[in-house]
């Protein structure tokens, strides 16, 4: 979908992510009916599970699905493969990639769970388990009785530490929609050398932005590249306006009095600017 007018750019980027979610139990007393006593299965998080409960026909009138996103499941990887492209270079929207195109199946846009008798519940994130009841509360008041629950929320970004000023207004981290619609400004500073990094990289300077690259490793994806194909990659990125900082680790991140970051600070005394504009 094109950018609206009025989005703020990510000022700082931070594209690594590991499997750190967490799933809160808490015993909850029930305090409202239940939506669908005969729901067989519950899954919490909006991810590919549909498509495989259908092919083993345990779908129709059984299963619920809890996401807090207001999208039917989708393809995160194409947020930072084609969602964030300037509009003359034909940019991914949804219905394009929900799920599960890249895989050569079925597109499983929202009409497409309705056709399989799958209960969908948007925008309500859950809040409270009780294993006992076997029910589920959600952020809008709902109780859930379900037969099995799967909690498959998949994994989280990780984030700078609050010390180091990971919270600041303008430190960015991208995992949904929302997160990608927030990274458009004019000087962009992106955390990490590996695909994600490159891909957001790639992407801002296509919008003509200010990009710097920061890493810790002597070259981009020392996991994957050797110096030599790595050094042809920086290369191209450098001729198309991207610049690196290699080798550096990150001591703080400094913010103006409006509590807005400013700049990435590192540890050999350095600091790199950021965008204060928005």
């Amino acid at each position: 979908m094109p950018f609206k007018e009025g989005l703020s750019l990510n000022r700082i980027f931070s594209p690594c992510s590991i499997p750190s979610r967490s799933f809160c139990r808490s015993f909850v007393s029930a305090s409202s009916s239940f939506a669908n006593e005969s729901r067989e299965y519950v899954v919490v998080g909006g991810g590919i599970a549909a498509r495989i409960f259908v092919e083993h026909g345990q779908a129709n009138g059984k299963l619920c699905i809890v996401t807090k996103e207001p999208y039917a499941p989708y393809e995160r990887p194409a947020l930072t493969k084609a969602y964030l492209f300037p509009l003359d270079k034909k940019p991914a929207h949804l219905p394009g990639f929900h799920t599960c195109v890249g895989g050569g199946g079925e597109r499983q846009i929202p009409d497409w769970y309705k056709e399989q008798g799958i209960e969908m519940l948007y925008e309500d994130p859950v809040t409270g388990v009780n294993i006992e009841k076997q029910t589920l509360t959600t952020n809008s008041g709902k109780l859930l009785k379900y037969g099995t629950l799967i909690i498959a929320t998949g994994c989280s970004a990780s984030r700078f530490p609050v010390k180091i000023g990971g919270s600041l207004h303008g430190v960015h981290y991208i995992r949904d929609v929302a997160d990608a619609d927030s990274l458009i400004s004019s000087l962009l500073v992106v955390v990490g050398g590996g695909y994600i990094g490159m891909e957001v990289a790639a992407t801002a300077v296509a919008w003509k932005l200010d990009t710097t690259i920061i890493f810790p490793e002597e070259y981009l994806l020392s996991r994957l590249f050797t110096p030599s194909l790595a050094q042809k990659y920086e290369q191209l990125y450098q001729d198309n306006g991207v610049k690196f900082v290699k080798g550096a680790k990150i001591k703080h991140l400094e913010s103006g009095p409006d509590g807005q970051v400013t700049a990435v600070k590192l540890e050999d005394g350095s600091s790199i600017e950021t965008d204060t504009e928005h």
